[in-house]
């Protein structure tokens, strides 16, 4: 052998080998894993979610639990921690208010289905449902009296001067769904009115400067590729999500607009996997029908939240003295968006001189609402399967 003649690379010890072989198990996380990069892995096995490598390093440090290791990949510990089921959804609210993003997998068979299979067969899993600040449904998830706003943002036009905006907006707890029309110069007002939990937009506003301080103001934004925000295709998504030939009976909207509602709805599909919340066909807000506030009056105003983020001082925390979850909703949302119309205002006036005047009338009626249960919350979550014994004595 001359010295310019590399010597053969010695073969790697059986022990090595062994280390660098992938199991079945750890082959189908993989899988998973790489069909969801972008969220935490909840992989279910047993009684526990377990989360592996990168992602069981940020949750550990995110939920303060103990990060351990199971097996080895590449020759590597791989880093692993977990949460019991029956704490899952604890765990699950600290990483949404964290802005994570968690894909929850699901053993979909019996273990013992599995081992029928063979010795080393793998039980089969999928992801059931992906968890995102916008798309929450669960009570331990959720503020009872505030609403949880999935919103998407579209523009329509070749250039500056002819854009066109729009906004569409759902609670997907209790299936309410608006579209507003918008312009450059209310965008910032609207999404802060809007409040959204959520935002959705396309790759090309995410990435527009133009946009940028307006986006960074908000808790979460979505970037979808632009397929999602198709125009194009947005009067049939939205046409076959409800189920109708046509969208005529829901009134009028432009490109923007609509574009806007189907990515809110495609987003919705996407995001539950096959389970379907009722959601209320569009419906679009009248231009001028509510106050236009910009958004740094209406955070000084301090309207539902103080400009620390606290409900506790703002006007809304000093008028509420709702009895029901749904009550409270209904005041935050008419105390954002005060209404401009004197007919739609008289109606409430009125409204409210028969309740001051008939002190009885208002005394019964505040203790029947105290007895009433959250009926959209409960009815939306037995629509997706997540249903409890208190949600269906709410619907009975």
């Amino acid at each position: 052998m001359t010295a310019h003649t590399p010597a053969p690379a010695p073969a790697a010890p059986p022990a090595k080998a062994e280390e660098a072989r992938v199991t079945p198990m750890m082959a189908q996380y993989m899988e998973i894993k790489a069909a969801n990069p972008d969220s935490l892995l909840f992989y279910r096995m047993g009684d526990f979610y377990e989360l592996f490598f990168e992602d069981a390093e940020a949750a550990s440090r995110a939920l303060g639990i103990v990060l351990t290791k199971r097996g080895k990949h590449l020759g590597a510990d791989i880093p692993m921690c977990g949460v019991p089921i029956e704490r899952a959804e604890e765990y699950l609210h600290k990483l949404i208010a964290l802005g994570f993003r968690v894909a929850v997998c699901e053993q979909l068979e019996d273990p013992a289905e599995a081992k029928k299979r063979g010795p080393k067969s793998v039980v089969r899993r999928d992801v059931t449902r992906l968890v995102t600040p916008g798309t929450l449904t669960e009570d331990a998830l959720l503020d009872a009296r505030r609403e949880n706003v999935l919103a998407a943002l579209a523009r329509t036009g070749a250039s500056g001067a002819d854009f066109s905006y729009a906004l569409a907006f759902t609670d997907m707890s209790t299936g309410a769904f608006r579209v507003i029309a918008s312009a450059a110069d209310a965008l910032a007002g609207d999404l802060a009115r809007i409040d959204p939990a959520e935002l959705l937009v396309s790759d090309a506003l995410y990435d527009d400067p133009a946009l940028k301080e307006i986006l960074r103001a908000l808790p979460a934004v979505t970037p979808l590729p632009r397929a999602a925000f198709d125009g194009a295709s947005a009067d049939k998504r939205l046409s076959a999500f409800f189920g109708v030939a046509a969208l005529d009976g829901f009134g009028a909207f432009s490109r923007a607009e609509l574009t806007a509602a189907a990515a809110v709805v495609a987003y919705v599909e996407r995001t539950q996997l096959g389970a379907r919340p009722v959601l209320a066909p569009p419906r679009k807000e009248a231009d001028g029908g509510v106050m236009a506030i910009d958004a740094g009056t209406r955070a000084n105003l301090e309207l539902v939240r103080t400009t620390s983020g606290e409900r506790r001082g703002s006007l809304l925390h000093a008028v509420d003295r709702t009895v029901t979850a749904a009550g409270a909703r209904l005041l935050a949302r008419r105390i954002a968006e005060p209404l401009t119309d004197l007919s739609a205002i008289r109606d409430r006036h009125d409204a409210l001189d028969v309740l001051v005047a008939d002190g009885g009338l208002r005394a019964d009626l505040r203790a029947r609402l105290a007895r009433a249960p959250d009926m959209a919350r409960a009815l939306t979550r037995l629509a997706l399967g997540r249903g409890g014994p208190r949600d269906l004595a709410a619907v009975r």
